[in-house]
């Protein structure tokens, strides 16, 4: 059975009357609109709900359907702040230490250059500052083959070769700093190659490998002394080629130019043997 609202509102009245005996103290009329309000409220906030609910379904359905971030795809959600990380390479020292008999100082870096491959020649531009300009390489791998080449006051080519464990580097001085050593940007040139690449065979195959001294073979003294061969530092890389191998160079000075005059201390390619300790 169904009821209209005057029904309702008939009874409701007659309910009232008896119980109190007098007229009803509410108005109908008012109870009937407040009746109306709450009904509304009721929809409006189901209606909310239920849409709100279908907005959150739609976002977990597309991603759901997105799937997870492809290969080439990372979710900014996902990604820290902090997330991207430089792995350190290997560290050069601030302070090249310098003993030229009685005379002792330190000279600070001034410039360096890092690279990530090894096996061919790198060139490294500087301005010097005084005639007592170093260099120093540093290797990740410290077995790594070193060789840097250098300009000489007479104009040949001079420098220093060896494992990078032995802190391969040097310096010029007033006597072995090339003409206008100050007047413009100088160079050197390194070469990184792989601790276990065929120096010796490839010294053996260009220049015989003779043994060094009292040495009956073909040693690391003998290999390092070839790797100052042009044609042997040639035919390695192109055998080696460009790899994977952090190393970096350093450029080490002083404030101006100045300081003692001791006699020079590169060696040319054809003094051995080819490595010196830095400094």
């Amino acid at each position: 059975m169904k009821h209209t609202e005057s029904d309702l509102r008939r009874l409701l009245t007659v309910q009232v009357q008896e119980r109190a005996g007098r007229e009803p103290s509410a108005d109908l009329d008012a109870i009937v609109r407040r009746g109306h309000r709450i009904r509304r409220t009721r929809r409006a906030v189901t209606a909310g709900v239920a849409a709100a609910f279908a907005v959150t379904a739609v976002g977990l359905v597309n991603g759901a359907l997105a799937g997870p971030p492809g290969p080439g795809e990372t979710s900014v959600a996902q990604r820290p702040v902090d997330s991207a990380q430089v792995e350190p390479g290997p560290k050069l020292p601030e302070r090249f230490p310098v003993v030229l008999g009685a005379a002792r100082f330190d000279l600070s870096l001034i410039h360096s250059q890092r690279f990530e491959t090894m096996g061919v020649a790198r060139t490294v531009t500087f301005t010097p500052t005084s005639f007592s300009t170093g260099y120093k390489v540093v290797c990740d791998d410290p077995e790594a083959w070193v060789v840097i080449r250098v300009k000489l006051k007479s104009g040949e080519m001079g420098g220093t070769a060896g494992r990078c464990r032995e802190s391969v580097g040097g310096h010029h001085d007033r006597l072995s700093a090339p003409s206008g050593w100050l007047k413009r940007p100088q160079s050197l040139r390194v070469w990184i190659f792989p601790a276990d690449a065929p120096v010796r065979e490839v010294a053996e195959a260009v220049t015989g490998c003779r043994p060094v001294g009292k040495s009956k073979e073909c040693d690391e003294t003998a290999q390092t002394r070839d790797l100052m061969n042009p044609e042997v530092r040639e035919r390695l890389s192109a055998k080696v080629g460009e790899v994977p191998g952090r190393w970096a160079v350093g450029i080490y000075d002083r404030p101006g130019e100045g300081g003692p005059t001791p006699t020079g201390d590169l060696l040319t390619e054809a003094e051995p043997p080819a490595s010196t300790p830095a400094g």
